[in-house]
């Protein structure tokens, strides 16, 4: 663990969004409308601590983290997939205690996709296909709400309500989680569902967002292996959301710049909107991003990241009594190759690219709106408040949206250095809640 305290200095400050929500923006130099030009933000920070080693403590040599959230006081939880553990650390990075371990029991943690901490200090983690673990901040196990993929489970982000349910977007589609159960295919709905899931193993539609025309899956045999992709789309709608302290919900899932308020029942109040038009997708356009995802899938990625949406998969096939005990056997690696490829020939490519890529509320109800770009590149990120304040806009090579945002403007990313560790590093805004803005000669 390193503790760096290098401090940035500052000239120009803007306040709060806390304390200009009260004046009503109109008259206060601080912000601006919606409708402004973009006003350049340089936020200023300090770094904190970073973990995650190459040789050390077996707690910091982080597997794969797969999410992290702040608790009211500050400390961190970090999931670490690999390991089968939240690692907990204090608000200066040192090491508390590990909670659960790896396994397929009561209180343990086999394939686990998100987390988040609930109003009352309590960890939900998602353990994917085998529902949400609570436990105490202490490590105690405290109860299991059974989600699968066949009954509907949440996807890896989380979002704490304040009567302890969780928001999140479902891990697969309905005709996805039939299949898989091995029964016959659900016609899909018409939006794309944001579900509520409440730990008593409930759950219900909270909203459902807006969607674009369906993209086809690809459906392929390979052998004797059947494979099921989820179809790929070029630029697709978000599909992002937060939550303010009182419970109202903002979300992105528009082409233009729109950011709807939901109340607490899921339903819309208002939108925020700038007038900032998206990009058309021309034949250059199209050709260049067939053409990024081809060299990322032969440097040895999947070729769908940088705004392909998420990828859902199912494999099944017959078993051999082969070397492989009994066990299913594999789809052939070529014949995956080819598979990956023609599905990058063949995604489906919208008219314009959508404005915003994705949002976040931090703890002082700021919403930050990454706006899209294109070749996988991130756009500039505005600083809005629901109320309709703007205070300003950073640059895409600047302080970019976090994994996790914490109390006193603590930030928390993760990363990796420069041997390819994994390493978690947190942040903290200088002058608690406060921006800086750039220079603009």
């Amino acid at each position: 663990m390193r503790n760096i305290r290098n401090r940035t200095r500052h000239v120009v400050l803007i306040a709060s969004p806390l304390a200009a929500a009260g004046c009503g923006g109109d008259g206060d130099p601080a912000t601006a409308g919606l409708d402004s030009p973009d006003i350049p933000l340089q936020p200023g920070v300090e770094e904190v601590y970073t973990v995650g080693v190459l040789d050390g403590a077996a707690w910091e040599m982080f597997g794969s983290v797969s999410g992290v959230a702040f608790g009211e006081d500050g400390s961190l939880f970090i999931l670490d997939n690999d390991a089968g553990h939240v690692v907990v650390v204090d608000p200066a990075g040192q090491f508390v205690r590990t909670i659960s371990n790896k396994g397929e029991g009561p209180g343990e943690l086999n394939q686990a996709v998100g987390l988040a901490v609930l109003g009352d200090g309590r960890i939900a983690v998602n353990d994917m296909n085998r529902g949400i673990k609570v436990f105490s901040r202490e490590g105690e196990s405290l109860q299991e709400a059974g989600f699968t993929f066949q009954t509907g489970m949440p996807g890896p982000r989380m979002f704490a309500m304040p009567d302890h349910s969780l928001l999140s977007a479902g891990m697969v589609t309905r005709s996805f989680g039939a299949l898989l159960g091995g029964e016959e295919e659900e016609e899909e709905p018409e939006g794309r569902p944001i579900g509520r899931y409440r730990l008593d193993g409930t759950q219900d539609e909270f909203h459902s967002a807006w969607a674009g025309p369906p993209v086809e899956d690809t459906d392929a045999q390979a052998g004797d292996v059947r494979i099921i992709m989820s179809g790929m789309e070029a630029f697709p709608l978000p599909l992002s959301f937060g939550v303010l302290r009182d419970g109202r919900v903002v979300l992105a899932d528009s082409v233009g710049y729109r950011v709807k308020i939901l109340d607490g029942s899921g339903e819309a109040t208002g939108t925020l909107e700038r007038p900032i038009p998206p990009v058309a997708v021309t034949d250059e356009v199209r050709d260049a991003e067939r053409e990024r995802r081809l060299a990322a899938l032969a440097e040895g990625g999947s070729g769908g990241g940088g705004g392909g949406g998420a990828t859902t998969m199912i494999i099944s096939g017959t078993v051999s009594a082969g070397a492989g005990g009994g066990r299913p056997s594999g789809p052939d690696p070529d014949a995956m190759r080819r598979m990956r490829e023609d599905r990058i020939e063949n995604m489906a490519f919208p008219e314009e690219v959508p404005v915003i890529s994705r949002l976040a509320v931090d703890w002082s109800d700021r919403i930050w709106v990454q706006r899209s770009a294109l070749m996988g590149e991130p756009g500039p990120t505005d600083i809005l408040t629901a109320d309709g304040q703007y205070f300003g806009t950073i640059a895409p090579d600047g302080l970019r949206i976090p994994a996790a945002f914490g109390p006193d403007g603590l930030l928390a990313y993760i990363d990796r250095d420069e041997l390819d560790i994994q390493r978690v590093r947190v942040v903290r805004l200088v002058g608690d809640q406060l921006l800086e803005t750039a220079d603009i000669n």
